[in-house]
């Protein structure tokens, strides 16, 4: 009995170890793994990001900020569905922007490694800005946003997009509609619209 006790213990310990490995991969993908990783986020939620880019009003935004890049598939599709705009997709991981650029860097789509945390870029650089199933792991959402809506055009948008099973665990606290919408008045941004299908939902915002 004791050593059966023993081997659950360790078979449980080791379980914990392989998901919080992979829970820091999927905030900062590397190696192997984060590559294997952003391979499977990249079938798993590319159909997410461009539901949720479906649902912008139908006009032209000329400079697009994609926040959490993976390997840069939902930036290379932006490019597609927004070919006269000049597009910045940037990530923390440094493995996940060589990716990127190997497969989709070219003159209007353009990777930098960067923190939403301190976005290098002027005061209102930006018509749209993109955070496809990420923003739940920015570690001061509060001062992230601040950052976005700095470089956020007046007349710009944000778009959130991501699974709902991922806000009931990162961020309980903002699950409901209108909490979040009163986080967001709290610091001079409006909800604009908010959808779900499915398992996923999706967030336009824009400035007071």
């Amino acid at each position: 009995m004791i050593i059966l006790i023993i081997i659950l213990a360790a078979a449980l310990a080791l379980l914990w170890g392989l998901l919080n490995y992979l829970v820091r991969q999927s905030k900062h993908p590397s190696g192997f793994v984060g590559q294997l990783m952003m391979k499977i986020w990249n079938k798993a939620y590319l159909p997410m990001a461009k539901w949720s880019l479906s649902l912008l009003p139908n006009r032209s935004y000329q400079t697009i900020l994609d926040i959490g890049v993976g390997n840069g598939a939902s930036t290379a599709y932006l490019q597609r569905l927004f070919p006269n705009s000049q597009i910045k997709g940037i990530d923390i991981s440094k493995d996940a922007i060589a990716q990127a650029q190997q497969h989709y860097g070219q003159d209007r789509l353009t990777f930098e490694v960067m923190d939403v945390g301190q976005i290098s870029y002027p005061d209102q650089t930006f018509d749209l800005v993109c955070a496809f199933q990420t923003h739940f792991h920015w570690p001061d959402l509060r001062h992230s946003l601040l950052e976005i809506k700095r470089v956020l055009a007046d007349d710009g948008r944000l778009i959130i997009a991501c699974e709902q099973s991922k806000i009931k665990y990162y961020l309980p606290n903002l699950k409901e509609r209108e909490d979040f919408a009163n986080y967001l008045d709290k610091i001079g941004l409006q909800l604009q619209d908010y959808r779900q299908q499915a398992a996923w939902l999706c967030y336009v915002v824009v400035k007071q």
